[in-house]
């Protein structure tokens, strides 16, 4: 896997789950709370890690802002300041990291599904948004089935998040309902299948 290799390679495992967090998320600040959430970790022994990339100008510190009902943002302070980093582009080794990163983090479509079936009888499963590259997409995940249980399938899909070190916007569907939003050319699939996709199941033989 890619983080054993990253972490044997670095000679610390936690700090190569807190690298890929940041470089897959590079346009995002997070807190310590975040970060040790995308990453299972424990917030304790994560900001010694945050701090030794801190101080490698691998990340950088970054203010925290907040979208307001009128789509404007607003930069947190006083006690509501928390502090919070992001991935450092400016520092000269960035790019040929954030590649490096890249390169030996490929999308593992065997986890992604292995990791769903407890959730219920899969019959689709697409990738698209964050896992092709393309954030503008609706959704990162889109999966139809039987019997779906929504809390165990919230439940594998943060499992994934730590896996892949990325948030995942997913949708869910029955299989019913996956069929007549293709029927309807419904706007989340279209915005989703007529743009770059994977598809990593598809019992329904509609796609």
């Amino acid at each position: 896997m890619a983080d054993e290799f990253l972490g044997g390679l670095l000679g610390n495992p936690l700090r190569a789950k807190v690298l890929r967090v940041f470089v897959f998320g590079q346009n995002q600040a997070f807190t310590l709370k975040q970060a040790a959430k995308r990453t299972g970790s424990s917030s304790r022994y994560l900001e010694k890690e945050i701090r030794a990339l801190e101080d490698m100008r691998v990340l950088k510190r970054a203010k925290l802002t907040i979208t307001l009902a009128n789509g404007s943002t607003r930069t947190l302070s006083g006690r509501q300041k928390e502090k919070a980093w992001t991935l450092n582009v400016d520092f000269k080794y960035s790019l040929a990291l954030s590649k490096f990163v890249h390169e030996i983090s490929p999308v593992h479509h065997s986890t992604v599904v292995s990791g769903l079936r407890k959730s219920g009888k899969l019959a689709t499963v697409i990738l698209s948004g964050a896992f092709v590259g393309d954030a503008t997409r609706p959704a990162d995940l889109i999966v139809a089935g039987e019997s779906l249980n929504e809390r165990r399938l919230e439940v594998a899909v943060r499992a994934l998040e730590r896996e892949f070190g990325r948030e995942i916007r997913y949708a869910m569907f029955s299989t019913p309902e996956f069929r007549y939003r293709m029927t309807i050319q419904d706007r989340l699939i279209r915005d989703t299948l007529d743009y770059p996709h994977l598809v990593l199941l598809d019992k329904t033989r509609l796609l």
